[in-house]
C-alpha cells in the first residue's frame, strides 16, 4: 500500500484548501458554459478548428459541447470500441518473475507504451513485466485469447516520478508469435491545449484490479484543472494507474493515476465510513470522491525536453491537433478462447464467422480492403481530404535533386495575376548591399542575391549568415501525407559556404535546426517525387536558424498561424493557396552563442500571410513572434518550458514588419501590401476591438498597435 499510499498524499497535496465534494456536487448539472473560464473556453474552440479543419463545423462542434448537449453519432461506439485495442493490462513482476501487482497501460506511437511510474518504476521491473493486450471479453460476453508482449526497456525506458508516468518500447511480436502489436494500433499524445475544457465529460478504459478492458462512460465529468493534474469524477479502481482518459471525441486528455479519497480528521474513509487500515482493508474499500490524471500536454512537453530525437518517440512528438486520434491498423480481431471442444473444421453444420473490413470510396463505391489497410473512421478534414495518398517507402528515399537550374523558386502569380500578383519584397539600399550574392551571376540579373528553390525563395545575409527573407507558396489542395524520413541538411553551393550557418553550430547545446519555411507546407506537388524534392529543399542551412529545443517544439499557434488563415478565408471553391513571407528580425543587439562569439543569433521572428478573400480580393496579415523577454530573464540555455502562448506571439501592421526589417512588401503593379492590412484600417472596426488592441500592447509592455494573439480566435483578418 505504500505505492498507493505515496500518490494519494500527492493528490491530497494538489487538493489543499480545495473542497473537490463541494465542486463535484456543484458541477453536476451545470454545461461547461456555466463551468469553464474564457480562456478554457477560447481554447477549446482553437483546438476544434486545428483538429477538424472547417472553422464552421468547429462552431458547431463547439456550441454542442460548451452547452452540455451529450447526444452522440452512432459511430462514437465504434471508435471507441478501436482505441480501446490499444489499452493493455500490465503485468507487474519482480525479477523473480513473480507477479506483484497490475496496471493499465496503452500505446501511444508503434512500439512505445505509456504507463504510471509507479507501475514501472525502473527498467529493471519493465523488463520482466509484460503488457497483456485483448484481455477482454468479445459481444458475446465470451472471453477473448489475451496477447502477451514483452517489455523492451533496452530499447527505451523514461520514467519521470514527479508526474508519475513511465514509456517502454515494447517487443514488436507476441510471446506466442500469434500477432504482431501494430494490429492494436496507437493513440497520439497531442500536446496542445484546448482538447477538453471544465464540465465536460470524459471516459477511462482501464483495467480495474487486473480484470478484464473495462470502461466508464457514466457521471464522468471534468471538475477542476492544476497546471499538472484534471480531477474529474469517473469511477476507477486499483489496477487502473495507466489508464488513457478521453474526451468525448476520443483524443487521449490524461494519464490516470489516483484517486482523491474521503477524508475525515486527517485519515481515509471506506466506504462504509470506517477509517481506511490497509492492514484490515482492501483498496477497493476506499470512498473515492474523484479522480485525478496527469494531463497529457505536461508529459508531452516533458518528452519533447528529454528526448527530443529518439526515433521511437517522433510519431508522438510531431503530432498536432490535426492529426487522427485513431492511429489504428485494421486487424481482424483474435478469436475467443472456449472452454468445450470445437467442432472438427470439416464438420459441414458448424458455422463460420469471417471478418471483412470494407473500403467506401468518396463516391460511395463500396469494396474489400487489402490487407493491412487503415480503417479511418474520424471524419476527413479539409486538410486531409485534399491531402494525397502517402508516399511508398521506395519514393520517399528518392535521392536529393542536385540539379538546381531547374528550381523555379517562389511564384508571384500564385494567387493570380494583375491585381493579385505578390512580388518578392524589396531589398532596401542597405540591405541589398548586405545580401549574400550568387557566385555565378547571370549577365543584367536584377535577382542577384536570390536562391529558387521547389516553391520558395531565400534571400541571405552574407556577414550575419542567416535568412533576410524566405517567401513561400503554400497549396494545401495537392499536399501529399507522408512520413517524415529524417532532416538531411546541406549547403547551398550557390553563395559562399561561409555565408551559412551549418551542423558545427548546433552540437552539444540545446539548439534546434529552425525551419523558416516548414517541411510539412511544402510537401506538395502535382506528383508524389515533386512533393518530395520540395520538402526536401527546406533542409538547406539557409533556410535554418537556431532555435532553443523548447521555442522550436512549442509554437502550435506561430505554426498554426497559415492552415487558420485558409480556413477563415477560403471559399467552397478555392484553391486553399497563400503566401508566406517569413524571417528573423536581425538585430544589432542580438545575443551570441559562447562557442562562436562571432555569430549572433536571432530571438524575434516575423511573418506575413497574403491570402484571397472569398470576394476575389487579397488580404495581407503579419505577425511577431517575440522571445526577447525569456531570454533575457533566463538565458538561452535556461528558457523555462513556458505554456502555450507564452512567448509573445503578436499580430502586427504589415507596416511595422517593414520598418523592423527595411523591406517593402508589394502587391500588382504598384500596391503595398500595407494598404490590404485589416490593422491598418482598424478606425473602421468596432471600438471594442481597439480597446482590446491597447489594453493587449498594455498588458505585455508592447507597442501600440501590438496584438497579443492567445488563440487563433484573437487574430483579426477582416476590417
Amino acid at each position: 500500500m505504500s505505492v498507493l499510499t505515496d500518490q494519494i498524499q500527492k493528490a491530497l497535496e494538489r487538493d489543499a484548501g480545495v473542497d473537490v465534494r463541494k465542486i463535484a456536487s456543484s458541477s453536476r448539472d451545470a454545461p461547461p458554459d456555466e463551468i469553464a473560464t474564457e480562456r478554457q473556453k477560447a481554447e477549446r474552440l482553437r483546438f476544434l478548428r486545428d483538429s477538424l479543419g472547417d472553422a464552421g463545423e468547429a462552431r458547431r462542434v463547439y456550441e454542442r459541447i460548451i452547452h452540455g448537449n451529450e447526444i452522440q453519432p452512432v459511430n462514437y461506439l465504434a471508435k471507441g470500441a478501436r482505441v480501446a485495442d490499444a489499452v493493455a493490462r500490465i503485468a507487474i513482476r519482480d525479477g523473480a518473475g513473480r507477479l506483484r501487482g497490475w496496471g493499465t497501460g496503452f500505446l501511444i506511437a508503434p512500439g512505445v507504451l505509456i504507463t504510471n511510474h509507479h507501475v514501472l518504476p525502473e527498467a529493471a521491473i519493465a523488463a520482466t513485466s509484460q503488457a497483456n493486450f485483448l484481455y477482454q471479453a468479445d459481444l458475446h460476453d465470451r472471453p477473448m485469447a489475451p496477447q502477451v508482449f514483452a517489455l523492451e526497456p533496452s530499447r527505451l525506458f523514461f520514467a519521470d516520478e514527479a508526474l508519475d508516468f513511465a514509456v517502454v518500447a515494447v517487443a514488436a511480436r507476441s510471446d506466442n508469435a500469434d500477432s504482431e502489436l501494430h494490429e492494436f494500433g496507437f493513440l497520439p499524445l497531442i500536446g496542445a491545449t484546448g482538447k477538453v475544457a471544465d464540465g465536460e465529460w470524459l471516459t477511462v478504459v482501464q483495467h480495474p484490479n487486473g480484470e478484464r478492458k473495462q470502461l466508464c462512460v457514466r457521471e464522468n465529468k471534468l471538475l477542476k484543472r492544476t497546471e499538472d493534474v484534471l480531477w474529474y469524477s469517473t469511477d476507477t479502481l486499483g489496477g487502473s494507474s495507466g489508464s488513457p482518459v478521453f474526451n468525448n471525441d476520443w483524443h487521449v486528455v490524461a494519464l490516470h493515476h489516483s484517486g482523491i479519497p474521503e477524508m475525515h480528521d486527517g485519515q481515509m474513509l471506506t466506504h462504509d465510513g470506517q477509517a481506511f487500515d490497509p492492514a484490515r482493508h482492501a483498496e477497493s474499500d476506499i470512498k473515492w470522491i474523484a479522480n485525478e490524471g496527469i494531463r497529457i500536454s505536461r508529459i508531452v512537453d516533458t518528452l519533447r525536453g528529454a528526448l527530443p530525437d529518439h526515433p521511437l518517440l517522433q510519431p508522438m512528438l510531431r503530432a498536432d491537433p490535426d492529426y487522427t486520434r485513431l492511429q489504428l491498423d485494421a486487424a481482424a480481431p483474435l478469436p475467443p478462447t472456449f472452454d468445450e471442444p470445437r467442432e472438427s473444421a470439416m464438420t459441414t453444420s458448424s458455422s463460420r464467422y469471417i471478418n471483412v473490413m470494407l473500403e467506401v470510396d468518396p463516391r460511395g463505391t463500396v469494396s474489400i480492403a487489402r490487407q493491412g489497410a487503415r480503417a479511418e473512421e474520424s471524419a476527413p478534414s479539409w486538410q486531409e481530404a485534399r491531402r494525397r495518398p502517402e508516399a511508398p517507402a521506395s519514393e520517399r528515399e528518392l535521392p536529393f535533386d542536385d540539379g538546381y537550374a531547374n528550381r523555379k523558386g517562389y511564384r508571384a502569380d500564385f494567387l493570380g495575376r494583375d491585381e493579385r500578383l505578390v512580388p518578392l519584397p524589396r531589398l532596401s539600399d542597405a540591405l541589398q548591399a548586405a545580401a549574400a550574392k550568387l557566385i555565378v551571376q547571370k549577365t543584367g540579373a536584377k535577382d542577384d542575391c536570390v536562391l529558387k528553390y521547389h516553391n520558395f525563395s531565400v534571400v541571405m545575409h552574407a556577414e550575419r549568415r542567416f535568412a533576410i527573407y524566405t517567401a513561400a507558396n503554400l497549396d494545401a489542395a495537392n499536399r501529399y501525407h507522408m512520413t517524415r524520413p529524417a532532416d538531411v541538411w546541406r549547403f547551398d553551393p550557390r553563395i559562399p559556404e561561409k555565408a551559412q550557418v551549418g551542423n558545427f553550430y548546433y552540437r552539444n547545446n540545446r539548439f534546434d535546426r529552425g525551419h523558416l519555411t516548414r517541411r510539412e507546407d511544402l510537401e506538395y506537388g502535382p506528383t508524389r517525387k515533386d512533393a518530395l524534392l520540395s520538402a526536401a529543399d527546406t533542409c538547406h542551412w539557409t533556410n535554418c536558424t537556431p532555435q532553443h529545443e523548447r521555442f522550436n517544439k512549442n509554437h502550435e499557434l506561430w505554426h498554426g498561424l497559415e492552415r487558420y488563415i485558409l480556413e477563415e478565408t477560403a471559399g467552397e471553391d478555392d484553391d486553399l493557396r497563400v503566401q508566406v513571407f517569413t524571417g528573423p528580425l536581425l538585430e544589432e543587439d542580438d545575443p551570441v552563442y559562447d562557442a562562436f562569439p562571432k555569430i549572433q543569433y536571432p530571438v524575434r521572428f516575423w511573418k506575413v500571410v497574403v491570402a484571397k478573400r472569398r470576394d476575389g480580393k487579397l488580404s495581407a496579415t503579419a505577425y511577431l513572434l517575440d522571445q526577447s523577454d525569456v531570454i533575457a530573464e533566463h538565458g538561452i540555455e535556461a528558457a523555462p518550458q513556458a505554456p502555450y502562448g507564452a512567448y509573445g506571439t503578436f499580430q502586427v501592421k504589415v507596416s511595422e514588419i517593414e520598418r523592423l526589417t527595411d523591406l517593402q512588401f508589394g502587391y500588382g503593379k504598384a500596391g503595398l501590401l500595407r494598404n490590404l492590412d485589416p490593422l491598418e484600417v482598424l478606425r473602421r472596426r468596432t471600438s471594442r476591438s481597439r480597446v482590446r488592441m491597447q489594453e493587449s500592447a498594455i498588458a505585455s509592455g508592447q507597442p501600440a498597435g501590438y496584438l497579443a494573439l492567445d488563440g487563433l480566435a484573437s487574430i483579426i483578418l477582416d476590417d
